[in-house]
């Protein structure tokens, strides 16, 4: 596929604009100690949460991550924190709603409050700004549903989610796109690569050990006799924490046959004029949708950029093309942007679940987060505490991501590579052309 040159700014770059600000590097990075008590595979938002905790209780924790910090999904993200909203395809509110599935909801949104309590805590500087979310409804047809849900969550979580007409969605953004939607405030956005930052120095200031460029190749023993073997040397650990997500490999295979890596991609846009920036999204919100297949956007910090994000494709594709796919979509719904070039492109990958939760539990003795759905900000960082929390309480856990079943993906065989996924995404993005279309 040929992309258009002119849509990229001469100072473009294939790799995400968070780094401008907070690069992935190994400051804090140490030699591998030969002995620590709990070993945490993985350096993002889970690893170091729950790394943090454990260290404030006096635990010795070891991280481990096998490229530069921050340079995997937690610094690739959207920066969207959510309060609850994007929990389980099956917690709809309907009549069936039964105590266990309220319990996750209220619990997802606990979440929200954990991330936003730690930021403040620690004095965490990533432009956090909770302004609220708007969720577009894609078709007429899917508004009925928008609505369902907004009742469904202001009763159980009291989210202070408001019904949008189309005659008067301009007041939340800047389009015709939409058939209406839902306004949510209880949401918020911040720089994933400074709160990324903000992590790791909290994590190295408590006397965590922290190894980059340190991948680990096997895991053997059990509980208080393990032994972790590395590309760079071996150590042994009471407690060790899978702490990968979408980068789940060979190492936890029972684990890597539950998750589905689908790759999000992003571009953000050259400074806009204010006053078309200020058109594009009045109150500061983030941007998602109804849609199966369906887009996240949001202003950078400053108000002068749009960050886009989507599946322009459910295979590796270079980020050159990617970013000429995602352009199309972005002016399909701000044709004000049809001029804009790109700055920035990039990709990384989140962790699907087939029942869209996230999950907490224990694979041959080892701890585990994973499945954060493309909710990774709130959800894993809180998810970390968790397993933290169970590891301190002998294996007890408050949470009740920990207390249901986590499905396999049913699919023969499947060990991790998701090659049905365009198969699959080419139908559902058929699906919503169709309804868009008609009705």
């Amino acid at each position: 596929m040929n992309t258009d040159r002119a849509l990229f700014h001469p100072d473009y770059k294939p790799e995400p604009y968070w780094w401008e600000a907070a690069r992935p590097g190994t400051q804090f990075s140490t030699d591998l100690p030969a002995d620590t008590e709990i070993f945490v595979v993985g350096s993002g938002y889970s690893g170091l949460s729950a790394a943090l905790e454990l260290a404030r209780a006096g635990r010795a924790v070891t991280v481990v991550d096998a490229q530069a910090f921050g340079e995997a999904a937690s610094s690739r993200s959207g920066g969207g924190v959510s309060g609850g909203v994007n929990l389980g395809k099956g917690i709809s509110g309907g009549p069936g709603q039964d105590a266990q599935a309220e319990a996750l909801l209220t619990e997802s949104a606990a979440a929200y409050d954990h991330v936003i309590a730690l930021i403040e805590k620690e004095g965490i500087d990533c432009n956090l700004e909770q302004r609220g979310r708007f969720i577009g409804a894609n078709a007429p047809k899917h508004l009925p549903g928008l609505v369902k849900k907004a009742e469904m969550l202001n009763r159980v979580l009291g989210v202070g989610a408001t019904v949008v007409a189309k005659e008067d969605q301009r007041s939340e953004i800047g389009s015709d796109f939409y058939h209406g939607g839902v306004a949510i405030e209880r949401a918020a956005k911040l720089h994933p690569a400074l709160y990324y930052k903000g992590l790791l120095e909290t994590c190295h200031a408590a006397g965590v050990s922290l190894t980059a460029h340190c991948e680990v190749t096997a895991i053997d023993g059990k509980v208080g006799g393990f032994k972790v073997q590395t590309a760079k040397s071996e150590c042994r650990a009471e407690q060790v924490i899978i702490a990968t997500n979408g980068y789940t490999g060979g190492l936890t295979p029972d684990l890597r046959k539950r998750l589905v890596p689908i790759s999000s991609q992003i571009i953000v846009t050259e400074e806009l004029p204010q006053d078309l920036a200020d058109e594009l999204i009045p109150k500061g919100r983030t941007i998602s949708e109804s849609a199966r297949i369906t887009s996240y956007y949001r202003l950078t910090p400053g108000n002068r950029r749009v960050m886009y994000g989507g599946r322009a494709r459910f295979h590796h594709v270079d980020a050159d093309v990617s970013a000429g796919l995602l352009h199309g979509m972005m002016t399909a719904r701000w044709p004000q942007l049809k001029d804009a070039r790109i700055t920035h492109s990039w990709s990384g990958f989140v962790a699907m679940t087939t029942d869209s939760l996230p999950h907490i539990g224990l694979e041959k003795g080892m701890h585990y987060a994973a499945g954060c759905n493309g909710s990774g900000v709130a959800m894993m960082t809180y998810l970390g505490h968790q397993v933290a929390r169970r590891i301190l309480q002998d294996g007890k856990s408050d949470s009740g991501f920990a207390n249901i079943d986590f499905p396999p993906v049913p699919v023969p065989l499947y060990n991790g590579n998701p090659w049905f996924l365009p198969i699959i995404g080419g139908y559902y993005r058929l699906r919503d052309k169709w309804e868009r279309g008609n009705g």
